[in-house]
């Protein structure tokens, strides 16, 4: 039965060991005299000792550079748990951050390891390229990656300079959106599941930026890191922009970009919520729903800044709106102009500190400051009409430029 179960799923030969039966009705040391029996047998099948040759027709391949290259006894282990009781992890475990590996990583940028990429002034803390490299081999990043890290911790210096924004009370992460050729030459997923797990570029650059504000910059849960609750996508929140779906000319080209430019735009987010709209493929009412979802009363609480959003627009929608003829200028037109709620609805919520008490129940008071406050990316699969908003406190958002990197084949 053996024999015939291998060859229907395509291992003909498959080694195996037939243990005599009944088990289930046998003492513990009945069966501990059982498995000294086989052991000897199960040895032979997996090429344990003189005999690599099992026989029925299949060899054990000789792996010689599983014996030249695997670390023996518990050099890895013990490495990662050192990682561990030196408080470098998020939690998971690390890639120990060796030397041989930093300096790959620095390898691939004309950068002076000592140079200040990330800094806050009020913690004094700061993160050279050196501690960056290491902090991207951490994260399990492939070398090619560190210019993209590099890149958007120097967008990220821009956007929280002199501002303990990495550290309120309000949970948000920081999320990459990667733009340009360097998506696909390193293989970032910009389509189904874009916001979940699954592509190493995404999760493991993500989290490189994660592990620098934690390690360099010591905000760390339980010292700096505020946050009353957090949110998973402080442990990796990356994602690309579907270029080649979107109707619309892509996000670092809106910013001034050459199309054949790679960029990082850098933001903050508290969260994400799903939007489904498959009823209806009027721009309106595609928008509507998103708005609705953007303005949300427990996004909302009254700041002389002006609240923002950042709408990861699928394909299907975008799709559907643009052939309807609309512009992206006229999508973020849209969408601020029905960004909040009415005054009486804020009240009935008691959020409407701040408000003039004047204002009538029915006035709608927009939640942003104008449509620079809606950051608006097309990404996901082109197979159902969904949507995602991610909701900002600090709606700024800054893009810098991917210089090139070599691929290690």
């Amino acid at each position: 039965m053996a024999d015939t179960r291998a060859r229907d799923l395509g291992v003909p030969g498959y080694p195996y060991v037939a243990i005599p039966h009944p088990l289930s009705s046998l003492t513990s040391a009945e069966l501990r005299a059982r498995a000294e029996q086989v052991l000897p047998e199960v040895l032979r099948v997996l090429g344990v000792g003189e005999a690599r040759d099992v026989g029925r027709g299949w060899e054990r391949p000789a792996r010689p550079e599983e014996e030249a290259f695997l670390p023996r006894g518990d050099a890895v282990p013990s490495l990662i748990e050192f990682c561990y009781e030196q408080g470098w992890t998020d939690g998971l475990p690390v890639v120990p951050p060796t030397e041989e590996l930093v300096q790959r990583f620095l390898a691939q940028v004309q950068r002076d390891p000592d140079e200040v990429v990330l800094s806050q002034e009020h913690l004094g803390r700061s993160c050279t390229v050196r501690l960056a490299a290491a902090n991207a081999v951490m994260a399990g990043c492939r070398p090619e990656h560190f210019p993209v890290v590099l890149a958007a911790l120097e967008a990220l210096q821009a956007l929280v300079e002199n501002r303990a924004v990495l550290m309120p009370q309000h949970g948000q992460a920081v999320l990459l959106i990667v733009n340009g050729p360097i998506r696909n030459r390193l293989a970032f997923n910009c389509k189904d599941n874009v916001l979940g797990p699954g592509d190493r570029a995404n999760a493991t650059v993500g989290r490189a930026i994660r592990l620098v504000i934690q390690n360099a910059l010591g905000i760390r849960p339980h010292v700096y890191d505020l946050s009353t609750q957090g949110t998973p996508a402080k442990y990796s929140f990356c994602i690309a922009e579907n270029e080649e779906e979107s109707p619309w000319e892509p996000l670092h080209v809106e910013r001034g970009f050459a199309r054949e430019e790679s960029t990082v735009t850098v933001a903050l987010a508290q969260s994400t919520l799903h939007v489904e709209q498959r009823d209806s493929k009027r721009p309106e009412h595609i928008l509507l729903s998103i708005a609705d979802s953007m303005s949300y009363a427990g996004a909302y609480f009254p700041w002389r800044f002006g609240h923002g959003s950042i709408v990861v627009m699928g394909p299907e929608h975008a799709q559907l709106i643009a052939e309807a003829g609309w512009s992206k200028h006229r999508v973020r037109e849209f969408l601020w102009e029905h960004f909040g709620r009415r005054a009486g609805e804020l009240r009935r919520l008691a959020k409407a500190g701040g408000l003039d008490p004047d204002l009538p129940d029915e006035a709608f008071v927009r939640f942003a400051p104008g449509p620079e406050a809606i950051t608006l990316v097309i990404a996901g699969a082109r197979n159902a009409g969904v949507s995602t908003v991610c909701p900002t406190f600090a709606w700024q958002t800054a893009t810098r430029g991917v210089p090139e990197a070599r691929v290690h084949e």
